[in-house]
């Protein structure tokens, strides 16, 4: 997969996002908070799920096969990548049938995703 995406810059960003992540619970959201400590410690979590950026195959939402840059593993079945093509990120996991990569609705910015696993 040739592709024009460089992957140390999306790295980076990654890095950047994490390191600059501020906790916002908006007014009027449902459910409890997460204390300071738990959001450290996901951080922590994420940064040591990340991995030099590599290219994949995914099966996203409609069946479509999409070519996604892989960034980060959580080690537990969860990926998560970056779709060049829309500009976002999002988490895939592993489809124990058919050992696809499969999106399950999970996308948007690289910290939001990796949290909402």
């Amino acid at each position: 997969m040739a592709h024009r995406l460089d992957l140390k810059e999306l790295r980076r960003t990654v890095e950047r996002e994490i390191d600059e992540y501020v906790y916002d619970v908006p007014k009027g959201a449902y459910g409890n908070a997460w204390p300071p400590e738990k959001v450290e410690r996901e951080l922590r979590a994420f940064t040591e799920a990340l991995v030099d950026p590599y290219w994949i195959e995914i099966v996203d939402d409609d069946k479509n096969r999409k070519p996604c840059a892989a960034v980060a593993d959580d080690k537990r079945g969860n990926l998560l990548v970056f779709e060049p093509e829309a500009q976002k990120f999002m988490l895939v996991m592993k489809n124990k049938l058919s050992s696809d990569l499969v999106s399950f609705g999970v996308d948007g910015d690289a910290v939001g995703c990796f949290l909402a696993r």
